[in-house]
Formats: C-alpha cells, structure tokens, sequence
C-alpha cells in the first residue's frame, strides 16, 4: 500500500508503493535527495486528531513505514518551509537493440544463465523471453562520458564490441532479463540497491513476484564483466526521483508512441509540447548510436 508524505499545507513531497523494503533510514535518504529546507526536518505520523495533526514522530531507523500519511515538520513538531528538488528524471524508452551486430546482446547471453532479477532460467539457448537491458541507457552518451564512466570500465573486449570509445555497450552495463520486466526496468519501475544488499526494489504496485529478491551476481568470477555498483546506483536515484517526489511522474506511454518501432510524428498528442519534443529528441539519439558507433570505426 501507499506511503505519503506532506507538508504543513497538505502537498504531496513523497510517495511509495510499500512492500516492506524501504526502512525508515532509506526513505530518509530518498527524501535527501527529492526535497530541500533551510531547516531541520523530521517526519511524524498524520494524525488529523491531533493538534496540527502531528502524531508520533519517526527517526531514520530500520523499522519499516506502515503504509498511510505522513506530515514533515521541524524536529520539534513546529511547521516547516519545505519544497522539491530541481532534479528530474532522466528521460528513458526501452532499449532497442541497432548496434551493428549487437555484440552487447550476444555477449551478455552468454554471461549471463538467466534473468538476473526474477532468475528465471533461459532453457536450450531459447532467449525469445529474454531481453539485454542496459543499465545506463545509451542515448545519453554525452552525459555518461561526462560522468567518467568510460574511465570506469575494465571490460577488456575491443572498443568495436563496446559501443565505440564512449564503451556505453559493455556488459558492465548491461544486463539480461525477462522480457516483461524490461520495460519496466527501462521505466524505473523498479531498481536494484546495491548498499542494500543487492535487493529488488519496486516503487509501484503489480510487483510483488520480484520485490525483494536479491540481484543474481555470483555466476560472475571476473569482476570485468561484472556490472558496475555506480550504475545500479543511478538507476536506483533515477526511480527514486520517477516514483517518490512529489506524487511521482506520469507514465509517458511508449508502447502507443512507439508500438512496433515507428514514430508518427503528425501525433501532436504524443509528441507536441516540452515534454514530448524531449521524448522525440531522446529517441532520436537512441536510435543514432549505431551511427555514431560505426562512423567512429569506419563501417
């Protein structure tokens, strides 16, 4: 069920589906990351019969938030100026495999024996329920050269195999799933945590089969291959600010945009305004990187 959090006037700050995975000192941690105060702030149980209707106060802890409102006040119950962060989501669709020869799809197949979330196994090389998720997603190059993550990989194949130098399509970053899953994965439905022991996390409800379920990893003895903490990391915040700020952002529907891999573009609904024209301007560089790739080689 829904955690909600307000503030004094009745604003939703933050939101959660709860399944028993977020203790209070993470969803502290989240609420670093989504709302600002030039004061101290805590949060306490709503209580609309109680004075202000503050009710019991709650420290970071590992007790786990019963679903229900919550109100953020100063420590000592007094009202608070509390509002969101400038930090936005970043805009992602679902993977679409067009590198020159998909060598991060063929080579994450053979690292990996089986969804690594759900662990449901691949059966007698039949990868037809399966998909390659990248955990950075490729269209936003420009921003992962200049995080350094290139720096970070030790993947050893030839930059030809990795995306080019920018090395966006090593298995580092990369991971295999079931099909129905990656999508959501794409959307920030749900996140792995890597300070918290590899456990699945959704943010929404119709996920309970994979909540809590401990990242599959120890089918992988060479850590060159291993997919980097620092991305889960980012996908994690990157579901924290999709679900959890304020009442969460709208699911932009992909599937009608994008059904069948063409893009009407006469669809003023789908792509008109601010934020369709971003959605048209990422999918564009999505679908560019295979370009880009081979001019960089020469193919």
């Amino acid at each position: 069920m829904d955690v909600i959090l307000r503030d004094f006037d009745g604003n939703t700050l933050s939101s959660f589906w709860q399944y028993g995975l977020i203790d209070w000192e993470m969803f502290y941690s989240c609420l670093r990351t989504i709302i600002f105060s030039p004061e101290s702030w805590a949060v306490f149980r709503y209580d609309e019969n109680v004075l202000k209707g503050k009710g019991a106060f709650y420290p970071p802890s590992h007790d786990v938030p019963e679903p229900g409102t919550y109100i953020l006040l100063c420590p000592d119950g007094s009202r608070i100026s509390v509002g969101l962060t400038p930090l936005l989501t970043r805009l992602r669709h679902p993977t679409i495999s067009n590198t020159p020869t998909d060598y991060y799809q063929t080579r994450v197949r053979h690292r990996d024996p089986c969804c690594l979330i759900s662990r449901y196994m691949v059966v007698r090389g039949d990868y037809s329920r399966f998909k390659a998720a990248h955990i950075y997603p490729r269209a936003h190059d420009i921003e992962w050269v200049r995080k350094g993550y290139p720096r970070r990989i030790t993947d050893p194949a030839p930059l030809t195999e990795l995306g080019g130098s920018t090395k966006i399509d090593s298995v580092q970053n990369v991971i295999l799933l079931r099909g129905d899953l990656h999508d959501a994965w794409d959307n920030y439905k749900f996140a792995v945590n890597p300070d918290h022991g590899y456990v699945v996390i959704p943010f929404v409800p119709g996920y309970g089969d994979i909540a809590g379920n401990v990242l599959k990893l120890d089918h992988i003895t060479d850590s060159n291959l291993r997919p980097l903490d620092d991305l889960f990391r980012d996908h994690f915040l990157q579901g924290v600010l999709k679900n959890m700020k304020g009442a969460g952002e709208p699911t932009w529907d992909y599937e009608d945009a994008l059904g069948g891999g063409t893009m009407d573009l006469s669809r003023s609904d789908v792509w008109g305004g601010k934020r369709g024209r971003e959605h048209l301007e990422f999918e564009m560089a999505h679908r560019l990187h295979n370009l880009q790739a081979a001019q960089e080689f020469g193919f």
